[in-house]
């Protein structure tokens, strides 16, 4: 038995939550009551992330590609982290409430994960349509996660490794629970608190490798 890393994008992989820096420079008045409601736990992230991407134009798919890629920072020591998980033979895989029309543009520039589980959208009408690709298996309690982290690790880990779960809010609560080890930023360092769960914050991805060489010694 080894180890298997599930690893946020918005606001974990990337400094900024992409999908709120998206709505603020596309649609900044339209999208601000909703995403306050998501923050604010008023409604689910699938709700509220659903609502947000049909304000969207499917006119503006590149226009957001390219702010995504050129605008939105890559947290430092991502590729390092990704280099130390290949060598140690950790399955590293990116699981993210985002789409993968932005996430698979910036990801494209680093080398080592093994799968990234994320959202589709759908261009074929005046306005983005999230598929939700990820739903919530039987086991999980919410059934209203949007993409549901618990889920996929239950039907990637059939080996029963230990997870690493890599995050910083809403949508990695549930997955923190079923953490080995638990690397936290922003919000989900004060869940983690709040819930006793045992975790050691980053500000970088080096980080996170250090923590790492530390266990694995």
């Amino acid at each position: 038995m080894g180890f298997i890393i599930c690893c946020d994008f918005d606001g974990t992989v990337t400094t900024k939550d992409t999908i709120v820096s998206i709505m603020k420079r596309f649609v900044p008045d339209e999208s601000a009551p909703i995403i306050r409601q998501i923050l604010a736990d008023d409604i689910s992230v699938q709700e509220g992330v659903t609502r947000l991407f049909a304000l969207i134009p499917t006119a503006l798919k590149e226009d957001i590609i390219d702010y995504a890629v050129n605008e939105i920072p890559v947290r430092q020591g991502f590729q390092e982290l990704l280099d130390f998980a290949r060598a140690e033979d950790i399955p590293f895989y990116i699981v993210s409430g985002g789409m993968h029309f932005f996430i698979d543009p910036i990801l494209s520039r680093f080398r080592g994960v093994t799968e990234v589980f994320a959202n589709d959208v759908d261009m074929s009408g005046d306005y983005m349509a999230v598929n939700w690709s990820h739903p919530c298996d039987e086991a999980c309690d919410s059934q209203a996660c949007g993409t549901c982290k618990p889920s996929i690790l239950r039907a990637v880990n059939h080996e029963a490794s230990d997870v690493i779960v890599i995050g910083d809010s809403l949508t990695d609560r549930l997955a923190a629970h079923e953490a080995a080890l638990l690397f936290t930023t922003d919000k989900l360092t004060d869940y983690a608190e709040d819930h006793d769960l045992a975790f050691y914050p980053f500000e970088t991805f080096d980080d996170i490798t250090i923590q790492l060489k530390e266990v694995m010694k």
